[in-house]
């Protein structure tokens, strides 16, 4: 009991994490639960998976209140990225769990860069449409391989299409949430999630997401966040770290 109350606590962190800066956290999850709580890497991968079907579909629901949601993209997107994000999930049953961690670790570096950065997602062109299909194949292939929402690769991506960063963020979340649900299936069928680790995560960040959410509006963010990028960047070296010398 004591540890799921400790995942608990660390899951409100990351609640509070998702409210302010709009990620789900299951990427973050992950080398809290490998590299502090010594969780399995397959279980410390997939187990924080079902937060993100929450989170984002606490997101569409307050999104599509403001219409912000381009469920046209959101249906275009769709067709690639749930195949895609199955078949990254079967392939984590032949891939190391350390290799799993390692690129769970490049994509928090990727996570970091961009939230350490002044201007973040200010890409100052557009990319051809023509695209948008197979990009969206290999968003799910990786968001199905490392267990997160891929709402991280698809913001970027609709923004070099030229939509609106707040149509982008929503319309990413409307995504996440139909393609994480056969993802999460594939990872439960391969034996990769903990429901009651799953379970305490998803009971500490519905009250942090909700705090999160409350604070953004009266907080300055740009200092706090570009600490928060240098926070995560230290956990994706520890990660590596604790799977070289630890794991």
């Amino acid at each position: 009991m004591l540890f799921y109350l400790v995942v608990g606590i660390f899951g409100f962190v990351i609640g509070i994490f998702s409210g302010l800066f709009g990620f789900g956290g299951s990427s973050v999850s992950t080398p809290i639960l490998r590299g502090i709580l010594g969780v399995p890497a397959y279980l410390a991968l997939a187990s924080p998976f079902p937060m993100t079907l929450f989170s984002s579909f606490v997101s569409v629901h307050n999104y599509q209140k403001d219409k912000l949601v381009d469920w046209d993209m959101v249906a275009k997107l769709a067709l690639t990225v749930i195949p895609g994000s199955i078949i990254g999930a079967y392939l984590t049953k032949y891939i190391p769990g350390a290799v799993l961690m390692y690129l769970t670790s490049a994509f928090l570096v990727y996570i970091a860069i961009e939230m350490i950065r002044k201007d973040g997602l200010n890409y100052k062109f557009n990319f051809s449409r023509t695209y948008v299909l197979p990009l969206g194949f290999l968003i799910g292939l990786v968001s199905g391989m490392l267990a997160n929402g891929g709402g991280l690769l698809i913001v970027p991506l609709l923004i070099l299409l030229g939509v609106d960063i707040k149509r982008a963020v929503a319309t990413s979340m409307g995504v996440v949430f139909l393609a994480v649900t056969p993802s999460i299936v594939v990872h439960w069928w391969l034996g990769h999630i903990n429901w009651w680790i799953s379970l305490a995560l998803i009971l500490g960040v519905a009250p942090g997401s909700y705090i999160g959410s409350r604070l953004m509006v009266s907080v300055d963010k740009s200092g706090f966040k570009r600490w928060y990028g240098i926070f995560l960047g230290v956990m994706a070296v520890y990660l590596v770290f604790y799977e070289v010398f630890l794991g």
